[in-house]
């Protein structure tokens, strides 16, 4: 029987020097690379919805005890327009790395992303960049071309598929005139080319005959090649999240079942494969009496989402987000999230992810035994 232990914590960053300048990290992801170094990609910004957010890269040479900047991944004046940028890293088979995400377009540093006039998002690109040198230097972003016209949201890190195909899924943003007018499912994209090109027309989350969107999306490959992907659906007819939904893919993405509940009432959430019938799900519970990250072991067998043990790794007292006043509120009023999962050794995983301390945005690290 599989246990669950939790075991220290690190900070992976925060503002070394609050009192000379505003600088907030959020939004990590975390790779592992060849030599035994881990890589993780953060935004860094004055603020978490700043026009020069953009994406830095850290670098670990102890297991992720500390961390040490290597600056910002794209060189933003190489940029014709100004925009604030967000991406997620993976290591495909054969040790490159590729990040993929999103940006914005910054014309107005005064706009938030979230429009409140319209209850739309600001316009952006959907954007790729890679590494062959672990790392060390990353190309321009290339942008990703789309079908349909609202700017995707990738918000997590691209999966090699079983066929060698690399997978990502995403939410559509409203446009920023508040419209959506290729309705509301979740996008899966794929590239066969490793990352080049990507199509955009399979669909991986059906919106359950509502207008509702499956934000901050996660992919995972089982044991077996079966994909499972978790959302946090956002209902914006009656303006409340759902509890996290689940899909399952046996055909390399190409059919999925139809979403189903996880009974947990998380939101932003992270996934990893651990043996053939079970995974990790880590999962920011943003509301209710015990706000807070929990990492669960789940047993999948049959396609049935069954936690079979929790752990607590982070936890706030009082509200961690509002609802019910729009993207905007939202969007002002979070706390923590974006929370993943890096297995490091057979019986140690990482959990990653940003939170506000002290007024701070911080990014956390906790080293999770697993036996």
């Amino acid at each position: 029987m599989n246990h669950l232990s939790y075991h220290e914590g690190w900070v992976l960053y925060e503002n070394p020097k609050p009192h000379v300048r505003s600088r907030h990290g959020f939004f990590p992801g975390l790779v592992s690379l060849p030599n035994g170094e881990l890589l993780a990609l953060v935004v860094i910004g004055q603020a978490f919805e700043s026009a020069d957010s953009t994406t830095y890269v850290f670098r670990s040479s102890d297991k992720g005890k500390s961390w040490n900047s290597e600056g910002r991944l794209c060189d933003r004046g190489a940029l014709a327009i100004p925009t604030s940028d967000y991406l997620k890293p993976s290591r495909l088979h054969g040790g490159s790395l590729v990040a993929i995400g999103y940006r914005f377009h910054r014309f107005d540093p005064e706009q938030a992303i979230a429009i409140e006039e319209t209850a739309g998002i600001l316009p952006g690109n959907d954007i790729v960049s890679f590494s062959d040198d672990n790392g060390k230097t990353w190309n321009v972003p290339i942008e990703i071309t789309r079908s349909r016209p609202e700017l995707l949201e990738i918000s997590g890190p691209c999966v090699e598929s079983a066929s060698g195909d690399l997978l990502a899924v995403a939410a559509r943003f409203r446009m920023p005139d508040g419209s959506n007018p290729s309705g509301s499912s979740g996008v899966l994209l794929r590239s066969r080319d490793r990352g080049r090109t990507w199509s955009d027309k399979e669909v991986f989350f059906d919106a359950l005959g509502r207008s509702v969107t499956p934000f901050e999306s996660r992919l995972c490959r089982m044991e077996d090649g079966a994909l499972v992907a978790i959302s946090w659906p956002y209902d914006y007819d009656t303006g409340t999240s759902l509890s996290n939904h689940y899909v399952i893919s046996h055909d390399d993405g190409r059919s999925w079942s139809a979403p189903a509940d996880t009974g947990q009432y998380g939101q932003s959430a992270g996934l990893l494969p651990c043996g053939r019938d079970h995974l990790l799900a880590i999962q920011a519970h943003r509301s209710g009496q015990n706000p807070g990250i929990y990492v669960r072991l789940v047993d999948i067998t049959g396609g049935r989402w069954r936690a079979v043990e929790e752990l607590e790794i982070y936890g706030i007292g009082g509200p961690a987000m509002l609802q019910g006043q729009g993207e905007a509120t939202m969007f002002a009023s979070l706390r923590f999230g974006q929370p993943s999962l890096l297995q490091t050794a057979p019986d140690e995983i990482l959990g990653v992810h940003w939170c506000i301390e002290d007024g701070l945005g911080k990014i956390r690290l906790h080293r999770i035994c697993f036996r």
